[in-house]
């Protein structure tokens, strides 16, 4: 976990990378699962496997059957430190298996209860209970409240804080994600258009699309490396249960080879017929990880 070094200073952990990567994945992520449970399960694993290789963006995509509202709400859920959990969301029908999820244990979810085991320099997430005198109040998951200045949210929002001054006057000021070295959990997008779209939209200065029916990674990873080690945001994107990037791309009327710098086949002499998606985004992200 990360931690502020003894006596203060700038945290300890891992850091964020030096370009933004976002995976994009399709609405349809959890249709062919046939109860909630099962649907919550493979969210998680999406969830996980985003945290573990630093994953800044989760762009989904519309595809049909379209499961975006659902995603989106669990994908938050879990991103949401558990001290906040109770402070954020409401009971719903959809978040009934939560319980099942792993949790992420990324620098945002620290596990330390007490305001006097906090350092300077510590960030934590909380979320803004009430104002006065010009500073907010901050529950930061600690046994009192955080009292903070800067620009805030309104209250009952989520704000990220770093701690400035510890016992008797525990005070913080608010800051962005721009601010912590640290990886910081990721960001959930939904996407109005399909994924040819998404590719396209210029955001992106470098777009890789993972396809069984692709070059093997192998033949084109010289190529992907340079590219990598220049760009500053990068997409990395995935099929659909039904159906691979090229069938979503027919669909919009546009190939491959016009919307994505690179497309490969990152698992190659695959030992089963189909890779889930949930699956081949962890192979991906592994391999990617090495660069």
């Amino acid at each position: 976990m990360a931690q502020a070094q003894k006596g203060g200073g700038p945290p300890i952990g891992p850091r964020r990378r030096g370009a933004r990567l976002s995976i994009a994945i399709p609405s349809s992520l959890v249709s062919e699962a046939p109860h909630l449970r099962e649907k919550t399960t493979i969210i998680g694993q999406v969830a996980r496997a985003a945290a573990i290789y630093r994953v800044d963006d989760i762009y989904i995509y519309r595809d049909a059957p379209d499961e975006s509202q659902l995603m989106r709400l669990i994908l938050g859920f879990i991103e949401t430190p558990q001290y906040l959990r109770k402070r954020l969301f409401t009971k719903r029908p959809e978040l009934q298996y939560v319980g099942v999820l792993p949790p992420l244990r990324t620098p945002h979810h620290p596990v330390e209860k007490r305001a006097e085991k906090l350092s300077r320099g510590e960030f934590r997430e909380g979320v803004v209970v009430s104002e006065d005198d010009g500073a907010c109040l901050v529950d930061i998951g600690v046994d009192k409240p955080l009292r903070a200045i800067g620009r805030a949210p309104s209250v009952g929002s989520r704000a990220t804080v770093q701690v400035v001054e510890t016992g008797p006057d525990f005070m913080g000021r608010f800051v962005g994600r721009k601010d912590i070295d640290l990886y910081w959990g990721y960001v959930i997008h939904i996407v109005e258009a399909g994924i040819g779209r998404l590719a396209q939209n210029g955001e992106f200065d470098l777009t890789l699309a993972t396809s069984r029916h692709a070059i093997p990674y192998a033949q084109i990873e010289s190529q992907i490396r340079a590219r990598w080690k220049e760009a500053k945001s990068i997409l990395v994107a995935f099929g659909s249960p039904r159906r691979g990037i090229g069938e979503l791309l027919e669909r919009e009327k546009l190939e491959a080879r016009e919307v994505f710098h690179f497309a490969a086949n990152m698992i190659s002499d695959q030992g089963c017929e189909t890779v889930r998606t949930e699956e081949a985004i962890h192979a991906t992200l592994a391999v990617l990880n090495l660069l």
